[in-house]
């Protein structure tokens, strides 16, 4: 494990929110079909560009109190919770796993994060980060990259994780006559399959379902104790709600990652 003194703590702090900060405006981008590579940073109630100083992580929104300063519009808070989390991330994987494997890791973190914005903000899974994300994974497996699986496991994980979701679907579409879970949800299964490998891509998917089948039972137990009837809200709204998977399956992801799930239940059933 990597100890850091605090000049590294405060210079990794800032890196990881920078980093944060790109994954932020990728996901916005992305969401709303603008290029997230090379558009420059804009104020998003009126398009005006932003400075230097309204450009810097965290500081740029506590400096105006969440406001810009071009329009006094409010910013949402999101963008200072994803820098400042994005921060503990990598600062965190840092005194873990060292700087060798954050660097490795770092793209598959990024991506798993934009992923998780986009799904929680659109329902939407980018092509280009689930695909881009399997591509990235497949070079560094096939290079050998240290904790990665080998290519032979990576290939049949990828392959795994992606039908289980696609037979998943397909048994809710015969039974009910629509999709369950969304096709973008299964190609982020391969893309997880491919960096982390059979075990963990089952433990996944178990960690994700248990994370969704509980989120539904707060809220349908929330909404029953409201002080309104419980079939005045429709019961039929309540027993069709929609949840972004893909969130479930990111958070998952990052659980078994960081506090290497997979092998403690295999250690203990074993």
């Amino acid at each position: 494990m990597l100890e850091l003194n605090l000049y590294y703590l405060i210079l990794f702090f800032g890196l990881g929110a920078c980093i944060g900060s790109f994954v932020n405006a990728s996901a916005y981008r992305l969401v709303r079909g603008q290029d997230w590579i090379f558009t420059k940073s804009k104020c998003f109630a009126c398009n005006k560009k932003l400075t230097f100083l309204q450009n810097i992580p965290i500081f740029g929104y506590l400096r105006y109190f969440g406001n810009s300063k071009c329009c006094a519009s409010q910013i949402p808070i999101r963008y200072l919770l994803v820098e400042f989390a994005f921060a503990i991330i990598f600062i965190s994987h840092l005194m873990v796993f060292g700087g060798y494997l954050t660097v490795v890791y770092l793209p598959f973190i990024c991506i798993l994060s934009i992923i998780f914005l986009t799904d929680m903000e659109a329902f939407h899974i980018p092509d280009i980060a689930s695909i881009g994300g399997t591509a990235i994974g497949l070079i560094f497996v096939i290079y050998k990259f240290p904790s990665l699986p080998n290519t032979t496991e990576s290939l049949i994980a990828g392959g795994l994780g992606f039908f289980t979701i696609y037979f998943i679907n397909l048994i809710y579409r015969i039974l009910r006559g629509k999709n369950g879970i969304g096709f973008g949800d299964a190609k982020l299964m391969l893309m997880l399959g491919i960096w982390m490998g059979v075990e963990n891509i089952l433990v996944i998917l178990f960690i994700a379902s248990f994370l969704g089948t509980l989120l539904g039972i707060s809220y349908v137990i929330y909404y029953s104790k409201l002080d309104i009837s419980f079939s005045a809200i429709n019961n039929k709204n309540i027993l069709e709600l929609e949840l972004p998977f893909g969130c479930f399956l990111v958070c998952a992801a990052l659980i078994d990652h960081f506090f290497n799930v997979t092998n403690h239940l295999y250690n203990i059933y074993l």
